[in-house]
């Protein structure tokens, strides 16, 4: 390897030199070893090796380690930048007539639709990654140090890129970096090449680009409405625009009629197919009934003369039934009165009961006493009650005991 002290470039990850590499020229990238891990770097050769194609800077090798440098050797295109070619007149060495226009247009977007079709987001689209060789005019998109793979909604690095070219939904932060803001990247890079002026990102719409377009670029006008529209769900895939930008290519060499007519429709309007109104069931409203008069109306009011016409009716048989004094009321139910039993006195206590007692036996020897017998003779017996009472030892019934 020939070491150059040319700088061909320089970014914020490292520099680009112009130097011999197994004997071509080529574009060695160095970048220090702390400011790229290896995971990184090894994603981005991987995406270098699976999007090979013409407009599609190459690898030309394995990156190596030298003096804590990674030293990345890649295809050299001998041109100018984007950038310079659109804002840079005097230092360009390219003119930019209609066919070289299409030219570099076709093979910018066939480049990036090959890397789409692949399943890789570049993130860091902008004029300053697409050179332009000199001779051929051969678009080449350059540094993919931010690209990154991206299906199903996964991506395999950080949403990094320049806000100079990014759509409305990653500047608002509602959606991430994905293909349709690199088609929406790609709109506005075909719109300044077109008419050689920068365009300022939040203005750029489908209105935009039609007054932008008016005089010149007029067949690409269509499909750049398409690629910048803000809704990103409304916006069309590379996929989509590609036909109409191979047509637009073929055409570049056009004349003044055919330009004319492609001024009479820049912007068809897709047709929509008008859907079947549903029915609609008609409500009808109910009749409204007149407010009832009040008392005081009714009072006023003449009362009409109805004459009642009695209709003639068949008699009505009726069953016999008992007069009304003859129904036999029911029999009442027999009421029986409950009797209190009666209450009884508290039970006397023990002290209560033994003084009764005593008074009873009181009362019966006062009631018992009876006048002295007068003395009898001796020897006169007794009577048979008298000698009855003395077999009594236990209680004095008389004074002779």
């Amino acid at each position: 390897m020939e070491y150059s002290t040319k700088t061909v470039a320089a970014g914020c990850f490292g520099k680009i030199y112009k130097e011999k590499y197994n004997g071509t020229w080529a574009a060695i990238k160095k970048v220090p070893q702390h400011l790229i891990n290896r995971k990184d770097l090894e994603r981005e050769c991987k995406i270098y090796n699976k999007a090979v194609h013409p407009n599609i800077v190459k690898l030309l090798g394995n990156p190596i380690l030298k003096d804590s440098k990674w030293i990345i050797p890649m295809e050299f295109i001998f041109g100018e930048e984007l950038e310079t070619t659109i804002f840079t007149t005097f230092k360009s060495k390219i003119q930019l007539t209609q066919s070289i226009k299409a030219t570099i247009i076709t093979g910018m977007c066939e480049g990036l639709l090959h890397l789409h079709s692949k399943n890789i987001v570049h993130q860091d689209l902008k004029p300053d990654n697409i050179m332009i060789e000199h001779g051929s005019y051969r678009a080449v998109i350059i540094d993919m140090g931010l690209a990154k793979f991206s299906r199903n909604g996964l991506s395999s690095a950080v949403d990094m890129g320049n806000e100079a070219y990014s759509p409305p939904e990653v500047l608002q932060r509602t959606s991430p970096r994905d293909q349709r803001s690199d088609v929406w990247a790609m709109g506005k890079i075909i719109a300044e090449l077109c008419a050689r002026v920068r365009l300022h990102t939040p203005s750029v719409c489908p209105e935009k680009i039609q007054q932008t377009l008016s005089h010149q670029g007029q067949q690409y006008c269509n499909a750049v409405c398409r690629m910048v529209q803000s809704d990103p769900r409304l916006r069309a895939t590379m996929a989509e625009v590609i036909p109409e930008i191979r047509r637009a290519g073929d055409n570049g060499g056009n004349t003044r009629g055919q330009q004319t007519a492609n001024i009479q429709k820049p912007f068809p309007r897709t047709e929509v197919k008008a859907q079947p109104m549903p029915e609609v069931k008609m409500l009808v409203r109910a009749p409204v009934r007149a407010p009832s008069p009040s008392r005081w109306e009714r009072a006023a009011a003449p009362n009409p003369e109805v004459k009642i016409t009695p209709s003639p009716k068949a008699p009505v048989q009726r069953s016999q039934s008992p007069l009304g004094f003859e129904h036999k009321a029911p029999p009442r139910p027999e009421i029986k009165t409950l009797e209190r039993a009666p209450v009884r006195g508290p039970m006397p206590s023990r002290f209560e009961r033994v003084a009764w007692q005593k008074t009873e036996v009181e009362t019966d020897v006062q009631t018992t006493m009876v006048p002295l017998a007068s003395p009898k003779a001796e020897g006169e017996p007794e009577s048979l009650d008298h000698a009855s009472k003395r077999t009594c030892r236990k209680t004095p019934c008389c004074l002779c005991c």
